[in-house]
């Protein structure tokens, strides 16, 4: 348990000022994370003590700035280096996609969520919320075969703000809690960001529950008004008068 500790504490040190090989571990790791290549809770845990040195005044507002900076620029070469492989393959993909009919399945489910068809998926909005839900490779390849490269860098941009802005903050209001910061055990931030996925994971399922249940609810009334019968009408009476 001792290594374990002492690889959190130097983390926590290194995420308390502008260290170069810091700046250049989070380059490398957003850099491949956009290939799906992550350490489970490594980025989060980062932020997370980046946030904490930040409130408890260890670390200046512009080193953390450049540190994000360094995470900025991983993940926007790593972005476009998925952009252009997705574009070099894209034929292949496209073949493969309508060889496995999987165009047939794809417009079965567009048809069945009518929330969908009313979102803008070129709009950089829309691609920061994809790579927050967890469509960060999709949603790469979707925009090399749109050829919109700077859709894509405008969503990284987005996405990168909400996901360690959050972290950041959280770490800041714990920091503001520290009263012997040297003291401090690196073991807690685990915790924390443990907690704290656990939570956004659970509000993630929740809203998706809720999405999922009001389609539910909705599909029955809008299959009824389609297949409603047309009224047949009334035959005159051959009876004469």
């Amino acid at each position: 348990m001792d290594w374990l500790q002492n690889f959190l504490q130097s983390i926590v040190d290194f995420t308390a000022t502008l260290d170069p090989r810091m700046a250049l571990l989070l380059l490398v790791i957003c850099c491949i994370g956009e290939a799906g290549l992550t350490v489970p809770l490594l980025l989060e845990f980062i932020w997370l003590n980046v946030g904490l040195n930040l409130g408890a005044g260890q670390l200046s507002f512009w080193h953390m700035l450049g540190l994000w900076f360094a995470a900025q620029v991983g993940r926007q070469i790593g972005a476009v280096i998925l952009y252009h492989v997705g574009y070099l393959v894209m034929p292949a993909i496209k073949a493969l996609y309508h060889k496995v009919h999987l165009d047939r399945a794809f417009d079965k489910l567009m048809s069945r969520a009518g929330a969908v068809k009313n979102i803008n998926l070129t709009s950089p909005f829309s691609i920061a919320l994809a790579r927050l839900v967890g469509m960060r490779i999709p949603m790469t390849l979707f925009l090399a075969a749109k050829k919109k490269p700077w859709m894509l860098a405008a969503g990284v941009f987005i996405a990168s703000m909400i996901f360690d802005g959050l972290f950041i903050f959280i770490g800041a209001v714990f920091g503001l809690t520290i009263d012997d910061y040297k003291n401090f055990n690196p073991l807690y931030t685990v915790g924390i960001t443990l907690g704290l996925l656990a939570v956004i994971y659970l509000l993630n399922f929740l809203i998706r529950f809720i999405i999922k249940k009001r389609q539910k609810a909705l599909q029955p009334v809008e299959e009824q008004v389609e297949e409603k019968p047309k009224k047949k009408k009334a035959k005159p009476s051959s009876r004469r008068g």
